[in-house]
C-alpha cells in the first residue's frame, strides 16, 4: 500500500478539460464515466446517485483495467486514448469531478489485475490517491465512486433525472433496434442494460416512447454502401428531450453526439423533431471531448458521409410540406453577415444572442515550462495525436492537419505535457431567407440566426435599391432579435411594426 501525488499542477488540467464540453461539469462527469463503462465492453452498467452523501456510483461488468491502464488512470500527463478508438476519454470523468469533488474511489478487476485507490484532496491544492483493498466488485469491471462537495450543483437528484440524461446522451441505447443493430456490427451486445437506482431501465422504442408521428427510416450510404441506420418524426410533444433539445440526433457508437437540424428552419414543427443516426465512421471526426465534429481535417470524406444524412432530412421535411429555408450563402447575406460583425462588440445584446463572443480557457506554456490557462474569445482547445509538438513557442496556434486528443508528447515516461493547439471557431451571425408571403413578419428567430421575410411587401419595396435593401433587412433583423428578447407574452406588440412596414410596402 503506498500514497502518490500528482507531480502537475492539477487544478488547471482539471478546469481546462471541463471547459471542452458544452455542459455543466457534473453532467461531464456522469457522461464520460458512462462512457468508459461502454469502451470496456460492458453489458450492464449501474448509475447510482444518494443525494443524502451526494456519492455518484457508476459500476460496470466490463474488461476491467489492466495495471499499466490504472496507473495512467491517475496520471493528469498522461491520456489512454487516441482519437478514434471510443466514445469516452479514459479517467476524465474522475479528474474532472475535482471541480466539483473532494473524494473518488475506484475499484477495478480485470483478467490479470485487481486493485482499488481512494483519490480525495488533502488540502486545496493537494490531490493524492492511496491504494486501498478492493471490496465491491465480484467479477470483472470497474466501480467509481465520486463524492460531491456539499455546496457542489447536481442536476440529478433524482432516478428520473439520471434517466433523463442517459436519453439526452445515449437514446440510442435505449432503443431496442437500435441495440440490435449494435450487436450485428459487432460493438455491442443486444443484452446491453443500464440499472438506475437499482431498477433496470429496459430498451423501448423510439418512436413508441416518444408517440412519433411521421416517421420515416432510412439507411444512410457512401457510394452505394450501407454506413448507418436513421429514423425521425414528429414528437407529440416540443422538445422531448429537454429545453431548446431537438432535431437529428447524430450518434456514433450509441452515443450522441450533437443534434443537428442541417440548417434548415422547420418553423413551429422544429422542436417536435426528434430522430436518431447512428453512423460508425462518425468516430473518426470526433472532437477531443467527442460532443463535435472535427469537419475541416478531412472535409470531403466527412462531407460523404454527412451529406447523404442532410439530405434525407430535407427530402423528409420536403414530404410533410416543409419548404425550409437555409442558412444564405448568397452575397446578400454575406454582406448583412459582415455588417452585423462590425457591432457586435458594440452591442451586447447582439454580441451574446450571436454566440460570437465565446470565451474558452486555453493551456499556454511559459519560457520556464510551466504550463497556465488563460482566457481567449473565439477559441477552441484541442490537441495533437500522438507524439511530437503541435506548435513552436506558447499560446494559441492554428489547428494542425490532423489534432487528436493525446495529452502527452512522451507516451514512454508521461510526463511531459503537449502544447495544445487551438481552432477558431466559426462563430458569428449567420441570415437565413424565405419567401413567406402568408407572414406579417418582418424577420423571426431560428435558433441563433435570424430568417428575413423575402416575401414581405416591404422587403419587394426596397430589394430594387441595394442600400435601401440593407436598411430594410438590419431593420428586420433587430426587429426579430428585440421581439425575441422581449418574450412571447410582449409579441403582439411588435406586430405593430411588422404590419406597418408592410403597408408601406404595398404603397
Amino acid at each position: 500500500m503506498g500514497i502518490h501525488e500528482s507531480s502537475v499542477n492539477y487544478q488547471n488540467l482539471i478546469r481546462d478539460l471541463a471547459e471542452m464540453y458544452p455542459f455543466d461539469v457534473a453532467e461531464v462527469v456522469f457522461v464520460e464515466l458512462i462512457a468508459n463503462c461502454l469502451d470496456a465492453g460492458a453489458t450492464r452498467i449501474s448509475v447510482d446517485f444518494d443525494p443524502r452523501d451526494r456519492v455518484l456510483i457508476v459500476t460496470d461488468n466490463g474488461k476491467g483495467m489492466d495495471a499499466a491502464e490504472f496507473e495512467q488512470y491517475h496520471d493528469f500527463a498522461a491520456g489512454l486514448k487516441t482519437r478514434g478508438t471510443g466514445i469516452g476519454f479514459a479517467g476524465v470523468g474522475a479528474k474532472v469531478s475535482f471541480n466539483i469533488a473532494n473524494r473518488v474511489v475506484t475499484e477495478t478487476r480485470s483478467e490479470s489485475f485487481s486493485d482499488a485507490s481512494d483519490w480525495y484532496l488533502q488540502s486545496a491544492k493537494k490531490l493524492i490517491w492511496e491504494d486501498i483493498r478492493p471490496k465491491h466488485l465480484q467479477g470483472m469491471g470497474t466501480r467509481v465512486a465520486v463524492t460531491f462537495k456539499p455546496n457542489a450543483v447536481i442536476p440529478y437528484g433524482r432516478r428520473e433525472d439520471l434517466v433523463e440524461l442517459l436519453r439526452r446522451h445515449y437514446l440510442a441505447l435505449l432503443d431496442t433496434e437500435f441495440l440490435d443493430l449494435y450487436e450485428r456490427m459487432g460493438i455491442y451486445s443486444s443484452k446491453l442494460r443500464f440499472i438506475v437506482n437499482g431498477e433496470v431501465l429496459e430498451p423501448g422504442n423510439i418512436a413508441t416512447d416518444f408517440a412519433l408521428s411521421e416517421v420515416r427510416k432510412f439507411y444512410p450510404t457512401k457510394g452505394s454502401k450501407r454506413v448507418g441506420y436513421g429514423v425521425v418524426g414528429l414528437a407529440a410533444s416540443e422538445y422531448p428531450l429537454g429545453p431548446d433539445y431537438c432535431g437529428l440526433l447524430l450518434c456514433t457508437r450509441g452515443k450522441v453526439i450533437k443534434p443537428d437540424l442541417f440548417n434548415q428552419f422547420p418553423g413551429t414543427l422544429g422542436p417536435r423533431i426528434i430522430g436518431l443516426v447512428e453512423v460508425r465512421a462518425f468516430v473518426n471526426f470526433l472532437t477531443t471531448a467527442k460532443t463535435d465534429f472535427m469537419r475541416r481535417s478531412k472535409p470531403r470524406e466527412f462531407e460523404r458521409l454527412y451529406g447523404p444524412i442532410r439530405e434525407e432530412f430535407k427530402t423528409w421535411l420536403g414530404e410533410l410540406g416543409i419548404q425550409p429555408a437555409e442558412i444564405a450563402g448568397t452575397d446578400e447575406g454575406a454582406k448583412l453577415e459582415r455588417e452585423l460583425k462590425k457591432i457586435l462588440l458594440d452591442i451586447p445584446q447582439l454580441s451574446d444572442f450571436f454566440g460570437f463572443r465565446t470565451r474558452k480557457a486555453v493551456l499556454e506554456e511559459s519560457d520556464t515550462g510551466a504550463i497556465s490557462a488563460s482566457i481567449h474569445e473565439g477559441i477552441e482547445v484541442t490537441f495533437p495525436v500522438g507524439e511530437g509538438s503541435a506548435g513552436e513557442g506558447a499560446g494559441p496556434v492554428d489547428v494542425g492537419d490532423e489534432p487528436g486528443e493525446a495529452l502527452v508528447e512522451d507516451r514512454d515516461s508521461g510526463t511531459k505535457p503537449a502544447k495544445p493547439i487551438s481552432r477558431t471557431a466559426p462563430r458569428g451571425p449567420k441570415i437565413a431567407f424565405e419567401e413567406r408571403a402568408d407572414l406579417v413578419d418582418l424577420a423571426w428567430v431560428a435558433g441563433n440566426n435570424v430568417c428575413i421575410n423575402t416575401g414581405h411587401p416591404s422587403y419587394a419595396k426596397a430589394r430594387s435599391d441595394s442600400r435601401a435593401r440593407t436598411l430594410h433587412d438590419l431593420f428586420a433583423i433587430a426587429s426579430a432579435i428585440q421581439r425575441f428578447l422581449a418574450g412571447a407574452e410582449n409579441d403582439d406588440g411588435w406586430k405593430f411594426v411588422d404590419e406597418m412596414m408592410a403597408a408601406w410596402g404595398k404603397k
